[in-house]
């Protein structure tokens, strides 16, 4: 019985934090344009003091390059464990084994991890991925990420009703 309050409770925030998340996307979508017309039509901070922090966490590690080397460390300095990761967003337990990481785990990784958008942008670039403006959904990550929402159940949420898809669905 108290769990249908709670659901109903979380299902309330979710819906009325959708219309900021339609506005983060509308504000931040930028459709891929080739060409040496629109090259120079990214805007990069002189200081950003998230990437500061970040790019001197990695100095303080010796700056690490594998995903799960990284991932260990901040499960180490975070004291968080794996299982607590890969229960909460249903990961496979050998997930920090594979080479070849799907981007959605690593997206999963860095929300268990409650990292913020500059570690975030790091950790899936180890992996060889990247949230990108001209994806909707990867937008819809970044918007949870930047606003501090780490809830599976919320960020899935999100995910499903504004993109129809899932964070194991991302590409």
């Amino acid at each position: 019985m108290f769990s249908y309050f709670k659901n109903k409770k979380a299902n309330k925030r979710r819906s009325e934090c959708i219309e900021d998340v339609k506005t983060f996307i509308q504000v931040h979508f930028v459709r891929e344009r080739a060409g040496e017309r629109y090259k120079y039509n990214t805007l990069t901070l002189k200081t950003d003091p998230e990437r500061e922090a970040c790019d001197e966490w990695y100095e303080q590690h010796d700056n690490p390059s594998r995903f799960g080397d990284i991932v260990k460390l901040y499960m180490s300095d975070k004291s968080i464990g794996i299982d607590s990761i890969t229960s909460q967003y249903k990961l496979a337990g050998t997930i920090l084994s594979d080479d070849d990481i799907a981007k959605g785990d690593a997206v999963a990784i860095c929300l268990g991890l409650r990292l913020n958008f500059a570690e975030t942008k790091r950790l899936l670039k180890s992996a060889g991925h990247a949230l990108t403006n001209s994806y909707e959904a990867d937008l819809i990550v970044r918007y949870c990420i930047e606003n501090q929402i780490y809830d599976f159940e919320d960020v899935e949420f999100y995910l499903s009703s504004l993109y129809e898809t899932c964070l194991k669905d991302l590409i």
